[in-house]
This record gives structure tokens, C-alpha cells and sequence, in this order.
């Protein structure tokens, strides 16, 4: 919650939704959610929310897969060798694991080969490759890897090895020349549903093995651990997807995999729901651990084992393995934090590639997330161990890793992965290059607005929202998980009646909002900052998920905030003032007889109907007209006259804050606090001054430069202004420095990164009245005085340095610019 995010959310007109609501027998809330997502098929909705096994596509649709499943019946039958070669993550471990069990059963002689994460890497390596000729396999099925190992499986083929690849990775134009390759993402492959986990393909090959074996259904028994894999691969929860997490998680509660169940019990999470959560967050990290600090066969002899004794000893060694690796994940992350901070120019990189020596393999993947979701760029984080150089990559929506590294795969010894998430292999003196063309090539698909963080809400709510029954209509859309995340929810002008840390010290904050006299309760966990900047009163727009809270034995709905801003009135406010300190300069005025003799050429008009009628007679000639606005009264008042006037329903008009863009062509545009040089006013055929103005001199300043003949005074020119917005005053001084002190800390520079929240900060702990155009001119005040320096820090921000951070007196007065503000006052 420390950078400010997008909210990104699509306006629904109401008859889609209450059509879509009566078509699909739904609730309005979750028909705005549907249609948020893109989904107005009521048939595709009733199949969403009451998914079922049996429409799960058939097995034998996927390229090969008949080729596959003769060859393994025939090793079973004959009794051959077969090896199992999986991966060292949980989508890995869960592949070989239920194809080892089923196989198992027939044939005595399986056996499963995880390679070495640190030692051997991802995939099938030429090292692996070499070993299974002096091991005497038949047949070789490898499970979530295999699809970019050429040269390997020309190897392995090469001494008589029959091998069977199935992957779920994203393909070449080419694949490899196994005995059969299965893979939804293969070029000439028809399958209906591409977007498997590995553990899906893995399912996908029991359900053919099943049907041909005379087993039909067997293979359900395994959907406990295909849930978990399908879920920690992080692939999108729809489709077939779907329905196997669907089912697969009331299995996983009730399982009979003695070491599932015990790895449950280790975790603490026994008798609760297992949800798609737990799964990702508690169970997958455990199974995950031994591939990342450990090995990997481990967890799959956890999940096949048949004695209770060894399972709860490798559950628990898995725990501890857990812990290690948070502790090392810290210790990497912070090592990463500080080369980014000292070390890389973000405006000029777009990709952060950052390089250490012998960091974990295992858990620089889990980093490079951390990084990615705290700058919200792609990011790559690279081991680098003697002569060797291996990464792990994760990226933002609209940046394809995949198509990046295929740019980058002359300097690359070995990559693979997805959109979002890839693995690579490299010579370490290549790093440098490695940074420069991926940059190259995020320059060409990546501009500035899409490393803007963002939040993609789905519907607006409101207080007739706010009951159990609707709350509860939301678990229909479970499981949760990537492509059907948990609804985010809008929830705009609540009034903060009630906002407290949760204990002392404590980062979470409980907030009772009111509504029209209808309190919510909500929580917000990392509050960061919120307390300080918000309190009782503030009108604040959120974002927010909702859920069910059981107290004392009464339900109600609690919303749970993820993100928190200024109201629309307080936003409304902010872009007055930040736009009201661009454009408006009290420091030289003009001559009085010169202003007055130009302001008393521009003409009068009124109508009766208000400033919306004298708009729609300009319009009526077909005149482009602009009203210039510079007080927040005027600006709330043209609004709402503008939205119940003709004009809202036919878009007319725009609203701007000091400037227009170069390709305006609104045929009414509303400009408040208009620059003097750069609103580009000459473009209009008439321009209108409507309400109260802070200043004659700005006046004139903006209208020497028009023709008078087209420009208008609506009723009168009024002159006038709120005190409290606009001059400084000695305690609103004196406040902004303590607060500056404050800041300080010992440090004498200070990062002020968004001078509204300090502004909200100010206003709250002194009680004054306080706004960005006020702090922005007392700092400019006190560095006049020499009480301290400054420099810009973004839009919304300044970096400022004191000079002298004791107590310290000095006259005001000797400031020429806090003259001219008190001057205006009287003027």
C-alpha cells in the first residue's frame, strides 16, 4: 500500500446487469462481478458456479496422448523399467507422485528421478541425461518438464531409451523428438482447454490410462494433490482448472494420503475448511521447501508413503525446512532492497536485474515475486556461483518473460518458463548484457503507464450491499485463485466514524465507517500509514473484499480494506489545489488601473436557466466554449448543474485541471484554474468566467492574451476567497515546521513523498486548517528564510533539507513571498 495504485474499474449500465441478474438467477452484485470479468453468457455462469467432473474434456483430445497411453499400458504389462522424471516444485512433486502411486500398483519396477536444484537445475540437463543408460530404463515419463530439452531427448533416444514428455510450458515452433510429446500448448495440438498445470497433464495422462485400463474414475482419488498442484503453479483457475480445484479441496480435508494428512496436522490447520488460501500459502510452501533447501524426493515420498511414522517425521522436517527458508528469503530480499536503492536508476530500467553471490536458487524465485509486487516491475534475480549464473523471473501484466528471454537467448545458456514467470541459466560475465537487452527490449513493448501500479475493481457497492446473504452469494465464485480472484469491491464516501491500531504497536487498524447513519465495521491489515494520515470524520473511498464475521454469536458483513484514498470531494480538493499551484502567482502583481481597464471590456451575460443555459446557446451556434473556474463552490456547482443538464447525457463536456491536451476537441471543456500561458484558450470560440476568483491580477494575467470579443463574465466578477484556504497564517508556520522536525528524526534530509498526505497529517495532529497548496508555499517560505532546501521528488513530492534543526527563531516578515501572501488579504 506504499505506492499509490491505479483503480481501474468499467461503469455498468444497470439493465445489463438486471438482465444478466434475472437470466442467470443471480444476484446483482455477483451479475456486475460476471460482467466486470468479461462473462455475459448465463449458460457459461450456471456451468462456472456449478462446476462437475464429468464435463471435463476427454484425455485422448491432447495430441499424442494415444501414442503415450499404449506404450505405458505395454510397460506395465511387460513389467519394463519405467522412471518417472519430475521437477522440485509442488506442481512437480504432485505430477510424479500420482503417476508413481497409480503406476506402482502394476508394476514394481517405477521409479521416480527430481533433479537437484542447486546442482542440476530445471528440466531434463545433459548431466541427467547421461545417468539413465547405467540405470536401465525402459521407459522414461517426464511430468511438468521436458518441452525445450532437444538435445537431451536426442541423447536419451539415441541409446535406446523410449521417452514419453509431459509438460504444460509453453511451446517452440518445434518440439522434442520423443516417442510422444503431450502438451495443451503444442502448435498442432486441438485441445480445448490449454491452461493445465503440469499436475493436469499428469491427470489428464491417469484419466486415458483409466479408460484404457478398464479403471474408469480411478484416477479421482488423486485430486487432492492435483488440487494442491494446480493451485501453487498459480495457472488460471477456470475451465478444467476449476472443477478439479473444486473438487479436489473437500478431498484434501478429508484425504486418506497418510502424509498429506500429516503434513496438515504439522501445519496446524487441521478441522478447518481448506480453502485455495491455505493451499498456496501454508500446505504448497511446506511441499515446496524441500526442493528449495532440501530435495525434492523427499516431499514425494511424504506424499506416497504408506507409514504414519516416517510421514510425521518428513512433515515436520518439511516444516522446519519451511522456516529456514524465510529466514533466508529475508536475508536475500533486503541484500536485494539495498542494491536497487544505491545501485539502479529505475526511470531508465524498466526490467530490475540484480545479481548475488550463492544466493539460494531456491528461494531467489520467491524474491524476484516480492520485488516485482514492491516495484511493480519485471524482475530477475540471478545466482551467481563460480562460473555459473543461474536466475528466476517473475513480470507484470502486458510483459511477456517468455518472448523476453527469447530476445535475450544468444547470451542465455537455458531458459524456459511462462508469461509471468520464467527460469534462465547464463555465464555470469554476461549479466551486464543479460540487463541491457531485456531493457532493450522492454523499451520496445513497455511504456511509463503500464509500470503504473494498478487494481482492477469489480463492481461499486453500497450500504444495501451490506448483508449476510449477499456476502455469503460471493463464496459461489470460490475457489479463488489466478483469473477468479477474490471480488474486489468499491465502496466510495464513507465517513471514518471510529479508526484505531488493532493493539498497540500494531501495523493492522480497526474502522468503523458510517454511511447515511449505517455503520460498517471493517479491518485493515498493513495499515502502513493510513492512521496517520486519516481520522474520524475523513471521507475516504476504499477498496475492499467482504466477508462474514461471527462475534459473540452474531453474523454481520465486515469489509476487509486493501486500499484507502480521499474521498471524491477530498479528491476533487486535491486536484484544485495542485492545479491552483501550477498556475496562479501572488508574488507580482499588476498595475490596478491596467487590469481594471481590461476587465471592464469583457461583456456580461445571465440567463435565467444559469450558466448550463448560456453553455447551450453557444453550443446551438455550434460554438466551441470553455468556463474557466477557480474556486472549489464553483466547481461543485458546475458540476452538479452539468450532470442533470442535457449535457451529461450526450457527453459533452470535459473537465481539466490547468491545461487541455493538444487533441482536445470536447465541445464544452470546464478549466479550473486555467494556466495563463499554456490552456491553450485561443482554440475556443467563446470562453465564460464563472463563480468567485482569488485575485484580479490572475484574471488578467489569463485573459490578455484572448480576443476580449469572445470572452464573458457570467453575472459578475467576484473577487473573494476562504482564508483558511489560501493564507498562510503564523500557526499554520509554526506547524509545518514541527511536523518537518518531526520528520527529521535525527536525519537532517527528508523524503516527503506525497505532500497531501502531509498536508492530512499536519491538519490532524494541530487542528488547523492545512492543504498542498499551503505546505508546498510555507516550504517555499522557509527556504527563502534559509531555514532549509528543497528539491522536487516525483509529481506530488519534495525532498527537503534543514539547515538548522534546533530551536530556532526568525522573523516571517523577512520573507517577501509571505508578505505578498498576507497581502493579498487585504488586496
Amino acid at each position: 500500500m506504499e505506492q499509490d495504485r491505479l483503480w481501474l474499474m468499467n461503469d455498468l449500465p444497470n439493465e445489463r446487469v438486471e438482465w444478466l441478474s434475472k437470466q442467470a438467477g443471480i444476484s446483482r452484485l455477483l451479475a456486475g462481478i460476471f460482467l466486470a470479468r468479461g462473462v455475459d453468457d448465463p449458460d457459461y455462469i450456471k456451468d462456472f458456479l456449478n462446476p462437475s467432473l464429468d464435463k471435463l474434456h476427454d484425455p485422448f483430445e491432447l495430441c499424442d496422448m494415444e501414442k503415450a497411453v499404449d506404450r505405458i499400458v505395454k510397460a506395465l504389462q511387460n513389467k519394463e523399467k519405467i522412471l518417472i522424471f519430475g521437477d522440485y516444485d509442488v506442481d512437480g512433486i504432485t505430477s510424479t507422485s500420482i503417476l508413481y502411486d497409480f503406476f506402482r500398483r502394476y508394476d514394481e519396477n517405477v521409479c521416480y528421478y527430481i533433479p537437484d536444484r542447486l546442482n542440476e537445475g530445471y528440466g531434463i540437463s545433459m548431466a541427467a541425461a547421461k545417468k539413465m543408460p547405467d540405470m536401465n530404463i525402459d521407459l522414461i515419463i517426464t511430468v511438468d518438464c521436458g518441452i525445450t530439452a532437444f538435445e537431451e531427448v536426442k541423447y536419451i533416444t539415441g541409446n535406446n531409451i523410449d521417452i514419453i514428455i509431459t509438460d504444460h510450458h509453453e511451446c517452440r515452433e518445434s518440439v522434442p523428438e520423443a516417442l510422444a510429446v503431450v502438451n495443451p500448448h503444442r502448435l498442432d495440438c486441438t485441445y480445448p482447454f490449454k491452461e493445465l498445470a503440469g499436475v493436469g497433464v499428469a491427470y489428464k495422462l491417469l484419466e486415458a490410462l483409466a479408460k484404457k485400463m478398464n479403471v474408469p474414475g480411478f484416477e479421482r482419488r488423486y485430486l487432492d494433490l492435483v488440487a494442491i498442484g494446480t493451485v501453487a503453479d498459480v495457472v488460471p483457475l477456470l475451465g478444467e482448472n476449476r472443477i478439479i480445484v473444486k473438487y479436489g479441496l473437500p478431498m484434501i480435508e478429508k484425504t486418506s494420503n497418510i502424509g498429506l494428512k500429516s503434513l496438515i496436522k504439522v501445519a496446524g490447520i487441521e478441522n478447518k475448511e481448506i480453502n485455495s488460501f491455505l493451499v498456496g500459502f501454508v500446505l504448497a510452501p511446506r511441499i515446496n521447501a524441500a526442493g528449495r533447501i532440501g530435495h525434492a524426493s523427499k516431499a514425494v515420498r511424504l506424499l506416497t508413503t504408506d507409514d504414519e511414522n516416517e510421514a510425521i517425521e518428513i512433515a515436520k522436517e518439511l516444516d522446519e525446512q519451511n522456516i529456514f527458508r524465510k529466514q533466508s528469503e529475508l536475508a536475500i530480499l533486503e541484500e536485494t532492497v539495498n542494491i536497487i536503492e544505491t545501485d539502479r536508476d529505475l526511470d531508465k530500467e524498466k526490467v530490475i536485474v540484480v545479481a548475488g553471490e550463492r544466493w539460494h536458487h531456491g528461494i531467489i524465485g520467491i524474491v524476484s515475486s516480492k520485488i516485482t509486487e514492491k516495484y511493480y516491475r519485471p524482475s530477475i534475480l540471478i545466482s551467481v556461483d563460480g562460473d555459473e549464473a543461474k536466475g528466476s523471473a517473475r513480470s507484470i501484466e502486458g510483459f511477456n518473460l517468455f518472448r523476453a528471454l527469447m530476445h535475450c537467448e544468444s547470451i542465455l545458456e537455458k531458459y524456459g518458463g511462462h508469461e509471468q514467470a520464467a527460469g534462465l541459466a547464463l555465464k555470469p560475465e554476461n549479466i551486464d548484457e543479460l540487463r541491457r537487452m531485456i531493457n532493450e527490449y522492454a523499451d520496445s513493448v513497455l511504456d511509463e503507464s503500464d509500470l503504473v501500479p494498478r487494481i482492477k475493481l469489480d463492481v461499486g457497492i453500497t450500504k444495501e450491499d451490506m448483508t449476510v446473504d449477499i456476502c455469503r452469494s460471493l463464496k459461489l465464485l470460490e475457489p479463488f485463485g489466478e483469473s477468479n480472484p477474490p471480488p474486489l469491491l468499491r465502496y466510495d464516501n464513507l465517513r471514518i466514524a471510529e479508526i484505531r491500531p488493532v493493539e498497540q504497536e500494531s501495523k493492522h487498524a480497526k474502522i468503523k465507517f458510517e454511511d447515511n447513519g449505517f455503520f460498517i465495521d471493517a479491518i485493515c491489515f498493513n495499515a502502513g500509514g493510513f492512521i496517520e494520515c486519516y481520522g474520524e470524520s475523513d471521507v475516504v473511498d476504499v477498496v475492499c473484499s467482504m466477508e462474514v464475521n461471527l462475534w459473540n454469536g452474531r453474523e454481520s458483513v465486515q469489509l476487509n480494506i486493501k486500499d484507502i484514498r480521499p474521498g471524491r470531494e477530498i479528491e476533487r480538493q486535491d486536484k484544485f489545489y495542485f492545479s491552483l499551484d501550477r498556475c496562479i502567482d501572488f508574488i507580482i502583481p499588476q498595475e490596478d488601473n491596467i487590469v481594471d481597464e481590461v476587465l471592464s471590456k469583457i461583456q456580461v451575460i445571465d440567463y435565467p436557466g444559469g450558466i448550463t443555459q448560456a453553455i447551450d446557446a453557444f453550443l446551438a451556434r455550434s460554438e466551441r466554449t470553455a468556463v474557466l473556474i477557480n474556486s472549489l463552490l464553483s466547481l461543485e456547482f458546475i458540476e452538479s448543474a452539468l450532470k442533470k443538464s442535457s449535457l451529461s447525457d450526450k457527453n459533452k463536456y470535459g473537465i481539466f485541471y490547468s491545461f487541455l491536451p493538444q487533441d482536445n476537441s470536447e465541445p464544452v471543456s470546464i478549466i479550473v484554474n486555467p494556466h495563463p500561458e499554456r490552456a491553450l484558450l485561443s482554440s475556443f470560440d467563446r470562453v465564460i468566467l464563472f463563480g468567485t476568483w482569488m485575485s484580479k491580477d490572475y484574471i488578467y494575467q489569463i485573459v490578455r492574451k484572448i480576443d476580449l470579443n469572445r470572452v464573458y463574465v457570467y453575472n459578475k466578477i467576484i473577487i473573494d476567497f476562504v482564508d483558511d484556504d489560501i493564507i498562510l497564517k503564523r500557526q499554520d508556520m509554526a506547524a509545518v515546521y514541527k511536523h518537518l522536525k518531526f520528520y527529521c528524526e535525527g536525519n537532517e534530509r527528508i523524503v516527503l513523498e506525497n505532500l497531501f498526505d502531509f498536508a492530512r497529517e499536519v491538519s490532524k495532529k494541530y487542528g488547523i486548517p492545512m492543504n498542498y497548496f499551503k505546505v508546498k508555499r510555507a516550504i517555499q517560505v522557509f527556504e527563502e528564510l534559509s531555514l532549509l532546501s528543497k528539491l522536487p521528488y516525483g509529481e506530488k513530492g519534495q525532498i527537503v533539507t534543514l539547515n538548522n534543526v534546533g530551536n530556532i527563531k526568525t522573523n516571517l516578515e523577512n520573507s517577501c513571498f509571505f508578505r505578498s501572501i498576507q497581502m493579498l488579504r487585504s488586496g
